[in-house]
């Protein structure tokens, strides 16, 4: 964050007089947010019944369940982000051993799916080059760890040592076809949300071109992959940021790639709280009982 500021104090605002913001890409990055954070409600319903579970409340009861757990992602440290979900939904009658195992796939498949499809988007650009060697080597292999991880034998093995520490009794197993539904799902979910951040750089850039975009999808999508692997800060506070700032370097001028990425933070926060609004209206208009 320091680094961050000092580079803000250092760019020459004055370059960006001129620079009117495109509402309508504004607008049509906003409503494509809203889809892929629904998309996340849906694979996690997905997961949920892969596990066994039985009478699942109305979606649009786990649409405000998961959205009220989002923004638990501004509380430092990714654990309310997961107990939320597991606290919130349980109220619904839904096991809780079935909740923990299915929001840690559900969040892993996230990491590993956006992850996948932003390095390979970002590989195939020659731009990339310009990025150190040593980190490009990690962060390879730290997309093939996930994967290996994700794996159901190694992933069980992981759950059953997870909860025989918490003490907490027995893990639900995973088997394939649940890992491969929801990366698949969020497969799609990472163009969807990298298309979001794309068409918000096109409300700041209007002449952007279509590999200037792609490129985008990538950057953001990996830029949100590194926020939600940082432990201890609010929703990647400050590493996301530099990421992003780190690659669109690569594309924009220093004043235009540092102006998008404010403008990105401060349009996520709004769209997280707008995806609360319309979910717990939505839930409110029809309330239903837990079971």
């Amino acid at each position: 964050m320091a680094a961050f500021a000092w580079f803000a104090w250092t760019v020459d605002w004055q370059a960006l007089q001129g620079i009117d913001l495109g509402w309508a890409w504004v607008v049509a990055a906003t409503a494509v947010a809203i889809a892929f954070r629904y998309l996340g409600v849906v694979v996690w319903r997905v997961v949920l019944v892969r596990l066994g579970a039985r009478r699942m409340p109305p979606m649009r009861v786990l649409a405000d369940v998961y959205a009220r757990a989002w923004l638990a992602r501004y509380i430092p440290g990714t654990l309310p982000w997961i107990a939320g979900k597991i606290y919130l939904a349980a109220e619904q009658g839904i096991s809780k051993s079935r909740l923990a195992v299915s929001t840690l796939v559900e969040s892993a498949a996230q990491v590993v799916a956006v992850g996948a499809v932003s390095l390979t988007l970002l590989a195939t650009d020659p731009r990339l080059g310009e990025i150190s060697p040593t980190l490009r080597v990690l962060v390879a292999a730290g997309a093939v760890a996930a994967f290996v991880a994700m794996a159901p034998p190694v992933f069980n093995r992981l759950l059953v040592l997870g909860f025989r520490l918490l003490r907490r009794g027995a893990a639900v197993p995973v088997g394939w076809p649940v890992v491969r539904d929801a990366v698949l799902l969020y497969g799609g979910g990472a163009l969807l949300s990298g298309l979001a951040y794309a068409l918000l750089m096109r409300s700041v850039v209007p002449d952007a071109v279509g590999r200037d975009l792609l490129f985008a999808v990538g950057a953001f999508g990996f830029a949100g992959v590194v926020g939600i692997l940082t432990p201890l800060v609010p929703s990647g506070l400050g590493t996301r940021d530099a990421t992003q700032l780190v690659l669109l370097l690569l594309i924009l001028p220093a004043p235009t790639a540092a102006l998008v990425v404010l403008l990105s933070r401060v349009w996520s926060a709004a769209v997280d709280v707008l995806f609360w609004a319309i979910a717990a209206g939505w839930a409110r208009l029809r309330p239903v009982r837990a079971p």
